[in-house]
């Protein structure tokens, strides 16, 4: 019959399931951003959302495993800047170029690194989280500078295990203090600071 539908009704596209997920993701950034995570709930973060409920756990078990996305997304960020001194060939240009990528990265999202940084202290899950961020760092640095002593463009006599824990950790330290509470510093004078330490215990 002219102008009448036949058939069953249209069904809803299903939400993209790779969509989702980032969507999920972008609401507890902005919620860290904001807010401790203590204080963060599942209802909370699916709010900001256009999903319901059941959705956030079709990709995560919890808040802590979302938590562990969070900080695994920002952390590869971070590993991209920091490889261009890991995998470089003009050790002194690259350690510069690393560090204004660094602070970059943490210009951007320093407000979620230090709410991620301060429930380490009192979240025993998200600390193995964070100081696992952190350690992988250490571990890469150490293997650097490893790697450049047996070339002999860093001293034989650095203890590289020892320089790379401490040198990372002041990164994170000074990082969290000058770019992690939204107080608009300039990336490029901190980037330009960690440089100036990390060149000088490095390549005298």
């Amino acid at each position: 019959m002219s102008g009448t539908t036949t058939g069953a009704p249209e069904r809803r596209a299903r939400h993209d399931p790779v969509e989702s997920e980032r969507e999920i993701l972008a609401a507890a950034e902005q919620l860290l951003r904001e807010r401790p995570f203590r204080e963060i709930t599942v209802a909370a973060i699916m709010a900001r959302t256009g999903l319901k409920r059941p959705a956030f756990y079709v990709h995560f078990a919890d808040r802590y495993e979302l938590v562990l996305r969070v900080v695994e997304e920002i952390g590869a960020a971070l590993f991209e800047m920091a490889d261009r001194w890991l995998k470089g060939s003009a050790p002194r240009a690259d350690i510069r170029s690393a560090m204004h990528g660094v602070a970059d990265v943490y210009s951007a999202h320093g407000r979620v690194m230090r709410a991620l940084a301060d429930a380490a202290t009192s979240d025993a899950r998200v600390e193995a989280t964070y100081r696992a961020l952190v350690q992988g760092f250490v571990d890469a640095t150490a293997e650097h500078i490893e790697a450049e002593q047996a070339t002999g463009e860093i001293a034989a006599e650095l203890n590289a295990r020892e320089i790379a824990r401490a040198l990372v950790w002041m990164n994170e330290r000074y990082l969290y203090e000058a770019l992690g509470g939204g107080s608009g510093e300039d990336p490029v004078r901190i980037a330009d600071v960690l440089a100036l330490i990390w060149l000088a215990t490095l390549y005298p």
